[in-house]
């Protein structure tokens, strides 16, 4: 007996299959097979081809949705091992047709309960917890409350069936925020989006069919964005401070992040020796992944880089580079969390301090160091495609983002040969 799942697609077809849709993806199903009999059951999945790894039997690492596709996959893959050894236990003629039968009724006698959206979005922010994405747990934690809250002193009730989800439900929502929390604009976009994301993914498992965000208006008001410019970053390189000073550690996190694209601090924070390793080409490099978006990065340490390296203690495998995070175990996720969040406000103090000394008149916090090595990649590069791909941002979008509001200068020929 064996329960896999697999692309739906017809051989011999052209290069579009027949079960293809618009975007060039085919649905997932089920397929049971048990004693030379085959019976598929149909899921709510669809994914491009080049998104699936046909050894797993799960989607890829760089979908989008992976965690959720494959979470889905794995519950329900869990769910037909369970019947089939209830079946076996039994002692009961077994085929292929009663597997996907037994199946189906239980999935149907899930559907059938009205359940909770509350408890499910609940379940899905605890998800983030579970893969170490604790920064984006928290937050979403905060929004579920907060419209358990809206449900519970504009309802009166604890809970909220699936069908409730309409548009009028989230716009009294939204006014809820503006009106009894007084939240601004863009925090109330912030909560109506966690609110979206839970929607897509009750969408993605066959709860919702009807999308209540279609027709709902999100706010936001254009805020002022603080850049650094690579020039300003080397006057705060160039500083004269006590190289044993918290101030000129945290200038080396700073520059760290700068030399290699833009590090963000939680993945300074969590670097360990392991992710320093030797390239193809045979110079060294920095290859991790990205604690916020799960994906891996790669890039070339430059002579700067490296410098900062020399003046730590190489260590082996797990252990932490930088000294933030050091007496943590890496598996410990919520206290790497909170070491990062009281290093990284340190951090912060130091640099605001050492922009003032530097005559730099602007709020400079770690993060710019990010906008800054984007900008610098773009100027050298030119072409912000490749700066996505170097810098590991899910679209080109987010780089734009990163690069809007320089003014364009000059090439600097040396760096780019340093980068690429």
């Amino acid at each position: 007996m064996d329960p896999t799942f697999r692309p739906c697609q017809r051989s011999g077809s052209p290069a579009r299959t027949r079960r293809e849709d618009d975007h060039g993806r085919v649905p997932i199903r089920l397929r049971i097979s048990h004693r030379g009999e085959k019976r598929f059951i149909a899921l709510p999945v669809k994914v491009l081809l080049g998104k699936w790894n046909g050894d797993k039997r799960r989607v890829t690492g760089t979908h989008p949705d992976a965690g959720e596709i494959n979470a889905f996959l794995s519950d329900l893959e869990r769910a037909a091992f369970s019947v089939i050894s209830r079946l076996e236990r039994a002692g009961t003629l077994i085929t292929a047709q009663r597997i996907k039968d037994e199946i189906q009724e239980e999935r149907e006698e899930g559907k059938s309960a009205p359940e909770d959206f509350l408890a499910f979005a609940r379940e899905k922010v605890r998800g983030y917890k579970r893969r170490g994405q604790i920064g984006t747990f928290r937050s979403y934690r905060t929004t579920c409350r907060k419209f358990t809250a809206f449900i519970e002193e504009t309802y009166g009730r604890e809970e909220v069936p699936f069908g409730a989800l309409e548009a009028e439900l989230f716009r009294k929502f939204r006014t809820y925020c503006y009106e009894e929390r007084g939240n601004s604009t863009n925090t109330v976009g912030l909560e109506l989006g966690v609110m979206r994301t839970l929607v897509r993914h009750a969408m993605k498992e066959g709860k919702l069919s009807a999308y209540p965000f279609e027709h709902i208006t999100i706010d936001s008001e254009p805020s002022q964005k603080e850049l650094l410019t690579p020039e300003e970053v080397e006057r705060i390189a160039e500083l004269e401070i006590d190289e044993d000073s918290s101030a000129a550690e945290a200038r080396r996190w700073f520059l760290f992040a700068h030399y290699t694209g833009g590090m963000r601090f939680s993945d300074v924070a969590t670097l360990q020796w392991q992710h320093i390793r030797e390239g193809r080409s045979g110079r060294p490099r920095v290859c991790y992944k990205m604690k916020k978006t799960a994906d891996t990065v790669g890039m070339p340490l430059i002579p700067e880089a490296k410098e900062i390296l020399n003046y730590y203690e190489e260590g082996e495998g797990e252990d932490w580079v930088f000294p933030m995070s050091e007496g943590i175990d890496p598996g410990d996720e919520e206290a790497l969390h909170r070491r990062k969040c009281k290093r990284n406000s340190a951090a912060n103090r130091n640099l605001k301090e050492m922009a003032g000394q530097a005559g730099i008149e602007k709020r400079v916090t770690f993060h710019l160091s990010c906008n800054a090595a984007a900008w610098k990649l773009y100027q050298n590069v030119g072409d912000i495609y490749k700066v996505s791909k170097f810098l590991g941002h899910n679209s080109v979008e987010q780089t734009q983002d990163y690069i809007d509001g320089f003014v364009d200068q000059s090439r600097d020929e040396d760096f780019i040969e340093d980068m690429i």
